[in-house]
């Protein structure tokens, strides 16, 4: 005769698969390291061919009182031209990227993981708590 198991045994795995899965979640959800940007207004002073090997329009803007210039990741404005710029914390680089192609919030891919791993966490606690009503025997009301 099988020993029929105590509800407090499929409500704890329940519990460990639901826990597993938002971990799981957590940890495909936490920030990576990425460094601090700053967005700004850039100024064009060197337009560059966007036909060129060196196709790296040159501008120039402040950071804090500090007038810098670097390379724009891009090509084909004019001079004078204003452009809106994302400068990392770190300005010792001489390349800065335009504001309109760096993402903002989290990658569309990275939330349908996040997503994923929790339907897959809730979908594996319900599979555990079916095969453990399925292996209890039930009582027959006719037996006498």
């Amino acid at each position: 005769m099988a020993v029929p198991r105590s509800p407090v045994r499929w409500a704890l795995v329940l519990l460990v698969a639901g826990l597993v899965g938002v971990a799981a979640a957590g940890v495909l959800w936490w920030p990576g390291t990425s460094t601090e940007v700053r967005r700004t207004t850039a100024t064009v002073v060197e337009p560059a061919s966007c036909g060129g090997p060196d196709a790296y329009d040159r501008v120039e803007f402040k950071v804090g009182d500090e007038t810098r210039t670097a390379k724009l990741d891009g090509c084909g404005h004019q001079e004078n031209e204003a452009v809106e710029v994302v400068v990392p914390d770190d300005t010792g680089g001489d390349l800065v990227q335009a504001a309109a192609s760096t993402p903002v919030g989290m990658p569309f891919g990275t939330r349908l993981a996040v997503l994923l791993v929790c339907l897959s966490g809730l979908a594996g606690g319900l599979y555990a708590y079916l095969l453990t009503r399925r292996s209890q025997p039930t009582a027959s009301a006719g037996a006498a």
